[in-house]
């Protein structure tokens, strides 16, 4: 005990600990739309058993995650359904966490790490996220931390198995993937690891495959998903939320070549820089990836900045001076988390855009800065 009290960051984490189960425990019950759909697709499994991952049409989610919902049928008669719907997407937090320890135990070699990693499970978007809206970006989102932990300690080949197990739960991993280019053009990833993430999807639908569902249904899901809505930015803080819906067309074809023309920039910036390889250059570089993506792509949600929600996090650890940035991504989506959920006006997404236009002029200047100041030094 005596020990214990000459360490009050661990005390301070356990408290907060335990605030973080009251917390996630208060929000449980809540309820939504995308959370009643879900729900849908768990009766489905249920009635059906396993052979029901063989239809090509009760859902468009990969089997990675349709395989998680199919096992929490079997204790149905121990784990409600609504409840299993949250327990999923929370127990992916669990590996963001050790991924955020790892991460921590990089900068600090004391109490430090365990602060830090209740403190990100206490976030507002993390802890809603899963355990209050029942969406599964921890799934994918978790592999992503993995992955950049992968990297900062120099392991491409772990880094791109991790990018795999992300992608095959969510496509939105892609926002991750013009940093992984950039690694490439910087040599630190050999060109075949790119085949990895692939595989790693095709063999997760396998067993579906087998049952008896479609190639052209797996091959294309996220091409699928991709097509399901028209608009601009559906509660996504970027600015395209401000351009009304009646212009879809031309804006979005003219969006999508800003978008290529802007990475491709990006990318070359970058490539001709080839700085020295540091800590900071990968954290900056990986947070503009993911920040950068969902801000200059139209057709994003209301969710998809949460890549930049934990990694700003995970940079603010190894780069202290960037301390405002989770807090603003917190704020940005945080606005737009009670739109949908809670019914909340749209124009909440209004401020959040703004926000977000800032940081990631801030983000881009920082990360482009390093590479001069690097090559300089």
């Amino acid at each position: 005990m005596k020990e214990l009290i000459k360490r009050p960051l661990i005390i301070l984490s356990i408290f907060l600990f335990i605030l973080l189960i009251f917390v996630r425990y208060q929000i449980l019950d809540l309820t939504n739309g995308d959370h009643q759909l879900i729900l849908t697709w768990y009766d489905f499994l249920k009635q059906n058993g396993v052979i029901g991952l063989a239809d090509d049409d009760f859902s468009n989610y990969p089997p990675a995650y349709l395989y998680l919902l199919w096992i929490f049928t079997l204790v149905s008669d121990f784990i409600t359904p609504a409840h299993a719907l949250k327990i999923i997407p929370t127990l992916f937090d669990i590996i963001s966490a050790v991924a955020i320890f790892k991460i921590a135990r990089l900068k600090f070699d004391d109490d430090k790490p365990y602060l830090l990693t209740v403190i990100f499970l206490l976030l507002p978007t993390v802890t809603f996220n899963s355990t209050g809206w029942g969406q599964i970006d921890s799934a994918y989102g978790c592999f992503l931390l993995v992955c950049f932990y992968f990297l900062l300690k120099e392991k491409p080949l772990h880094a791109m198995l991790a990018f795999g197990f992300a992608f095959s739960f969510k496509a939105q991993a892609i926002f991750l993937l013009p940093f992984l280019g950039i690694m490439f053009l910087w040599k630190k990833i050999n060109w075949y690891y790119f085949f990895i993430p692939p595989i790693i999807y095709i063999l997760f639908a396998l067993p579906t495959i087998f049952l008896g569902r479609s190639w052209e249904n797996i091959l294309l899901l996220y091409v699928g998903q991709a097509g399901q809505f028209q608009n601009l930015a559906r509660y996504a803080p970027n600015l395209y939320f401000v351009i009304p819906n009646d212009y879809f067309h031309p804006v979005f074809e003219i969006g999508f070549g800003i978008f290529i023309i802007s990475m491709l920039a990006w990318a070359w910036i970058n490539w001709k820089a080839n700085p020295p390889f540091t800590q900071k250059k990968i954290a900056l570089t990986a947070l503009a990836s993911v920040a950068l993506v969902p801000f200059l792509l139209p057709k994003m949600l209301d969710r998809y900045f949460y890549p930049a929600d934990i990694l700003a996090f995970a940079v603010a650890i190894l780069l202290p001076e960037l301390w405002f940035m989770p807090l603003m991504f917190q704020i940005s989506s945080g606005l737009v988390y009670l739109i949908f959920p809670f019914g909340f006006p749209p124009l909440m997404a209004l401020p959040g855009a703004f926000i977000n236009t800032a940081l990631v002029i801030v983000i881009i200047r920082r990360q482009l800065k390093s590479l001069k100041e690097e090559n300089e030094s």
